[in-house]
């Protein structure tokens, strides 16, 4: 006599929010995070179309990345102090940007809690000679009043 599977269902929620180390996102964005809770990450064109899956783009093109951070802030004054860094090479090595703070005209003011939900990060390629080399863009972000943290990458190739 045969006997009869138990089944168990499971149910996945339609939206998770993603605090995992080394998670993926759109673009292929990966992201270490110590202390923020991310929802999305993406890239974007100054028209606010998507880049696609592909990541090529053209030169002189403006790609922004957008990240949306649920939580992690640390609230100061009912404001809250971002920091963040990019650093820009080639496949070969090559370091062509390393950004100072990005947020550096901030840290009198800081901004809103509602404005720091939503960090966008931009890189441009203006030459580049082999375009058979890609981009790899190295972003972190960090608080400057707490002790959350997050790093990540995405890569960019040239039409």
């Amino acid at each position: 006599m045969a006997q009869k599977k138990k089944v168990v269902k499971k149910t996945i929620p339609a939206k998770t929010t993603v605090a995992a180390e080394n998670s993926l996102f759109k673009n292929g964005i990966k992201i270490n995070s110590k202390g923020f809770t991310v929802s999305e990450a993406y890239l974007v064109l100054d028209d606010e179309t998507l880049v696609p899956a592909t990541n090529k783009v053209d030169i002189n093109q403006n790609v922004n990345m957008v990240l949306i951070i649920e939580k992690g802030w640390t609230e100061s004054e009912g404001r809250v102090f971002p920091g963040s860094k990019q650093v820009i090479k080639l496949s070969s090595g090559v370091e062509i940007l390393n950004s100072e703070d990005l947020f550096a005209a901030f840290d009198e003011t800081g901004v809103s809690p509602e404005d720091s939900r939503y960090i966008t990060l931009n890189a441009v390629i203006t030459e580049m000679k082999n375009k058979a080399n890609h981009v790899l863009v190295n972003f972190n972000l960090w608080d400057k009043k707490g002790t959350a943290t997050l790093s990540g990458s995405y890569k960019l190739y040239i039409r």
